[in-house]
């Protein structure tokens, strides 16, 4: 495995050390955490000898700047799955796709399958996980085998046809349990063209579905892409790939959902560049010498940018704000910033502004049809109806 892939995939460990150490602090519930944290280094907190990456050594800014991005990823997502659409006679149980790019090892699947994430149990909801082949084989063999709760079983069948990709499922024997989700797990390398990616998503196995509401979440991955291949996907996300004008017929609605460093063009963003190009992620040239692309970091420095990128791959509507808006207004609930308060206190505050306004959430939707538009337009408001939670005033909303 090259030096940059290592890099990457690393990033994944200590994003779910922060989780980890979050809850371990209380900030929120995930039962299945410390399973997907396993293997990490640091991940055991009560045996650690509190080493550089140990979740019980987290500064509590990492831990607050992280609890506020699940907050603000969960938000989105639920914004989405609560929507009201009006649905085709085809669709009468308000199908759903949820698609992860980039999931590493993320919960929030385990979490919406077992109770934590509410609100939306009346839809069906496709979910499809997508990583690096070598990602997804530890997960489907290994961190979700722990996973299970007691009284579920785990079960995963592997899809030869497209090589490293399974179709998992959780059963049990308690006729309550009526959640009938499906759960995929692709592996595929997201610098490679997305018509692999949409191939393998297509597959009968797997069964995504262009003309079923979809929405698309990337957490710090759009960071690591060559700029020219992030630009590529998000134009495919948005349909406006080869395979997509196949089913120009179909009425279609896609959402995307990204939380991503903003660089700012300060010498704080220096500092976080600089940092990327010590673990060999970022920099003018690759380790054998040859000359490196830019990536969506190092061209999208600005929410602005996020936005206008948005837009231009084939996002109608995108609205967006820097997390410390998010934070103080709306979109994290008062409940939520309450039980950050009451898990530790924060001296730190400038450095926690600070870095909170170097990083965003960006929500885009592209849509085909009349019977769509309403609910675009919604989902990318601001105000007291948000149902986000972006406020006038604190976010930013362009059209194409």
């Amino acid at each position: 495995m090259a030096h940059l892939d290592r890099a990457v995939i690393s990033t994944a460990d200590d994003a779910v050390l922060a989780k980890l150490s979050c809850v371990e602090k209380g900030y929120y519930q995930d039962a299945f955490i410390h399973s997907m944290a396993k293997g990490v280094k640091g991940a055991n907190s009560s045996s650690s000898a509190g080493g550089r990456n140990s979740s019980s050594s987290m500064e509590p800014i990492i831990r607050k700047g992280t609890h506020a991005r699940v907050c603000a990823v969960d938000k989105a997502i639920s914004a989405f799955l609560s929507l009201q659409l009006e649905e085709d006679t085809s669709n009468a149980r308000g199908r759903r796709q949820v698609v992860i790019l980039g999931a590493g090892r993320d919960t929030t699947y385990l979490r919406y399958r077992f109770g934590y994430l509410k609100g939306f149990e009346e839809n069906q909801v496709d979910w499809f996980e997508v990583d690096h082949p070598f990602v997804i084989e530890q997960k489907a063999h290994t961190w979700l085998c722990n996973s299970a709760p007691a009284g579920y079983k785990y079960n995963s069948e592997m899809n030869v046809a497209t090589g490293v990709s399974y179709r998992a499922s959780f059963s049990s024997q308690d006729a309550s349990d009526a959640n009938d989700s499906t759960y995929h797990l692709i592996g595929h390398d997201l610098r490679s063209p997305p018509s692999s990616l949409f191939e393998k998503l297509s597959d009968p196995f797997h069964g995504y579905d262009r003309s079923i509401p979809t929405i698309f979440v990337m957490e710090c991955v759009i960071m690591y892409l060559p700029d020219e291949a992030s630009r590529n996907l998000l134009r495919y996300l948005a349909g406006n790939g080869a395979e997509a004008d196949q089913n120009n017929q179909v009425d279609s609605f896609v959402t995307i959902a990204m939380y991503d460093p903003i660089p700012n063009n300060d010498r704080f963003g220096q500092v976080m560049l600089n940092n990327l190009q010590k673990r060999g992620i970022t920099g003018q040239t690759h380790e054998d010498g040859e000359r490196r692309e830019q990536l969506s970091l190092e061209r999208t420095p600005t929410l602005s940018d996020h936005l206008a990128k948005l837009n231009k791959c084939g996002f109608d509507i995108a609205v967006g704000c820097h997390m410390m808006d998010a934070y103080d207004y709306g979109i994290v609930s008062i409940d939520d910033r309450r039980r950050a308060a009451r898990c530790e206190m924060l001296d730190e505050l400038e450095e926690f502004v600070l870095l909170m306004r170097h990083y965003c959430l960006c929500v885009g939707v592209h849509s085909t049809g009349d019977r769509y538009k309403a609910a675009a337009a919604t989902l990318c408001s601001d105000g007291n109806d948000s149902p986000i939670g972006f406020q006038e005033g604190r976010c930013t909303i362009v059209h194409s």
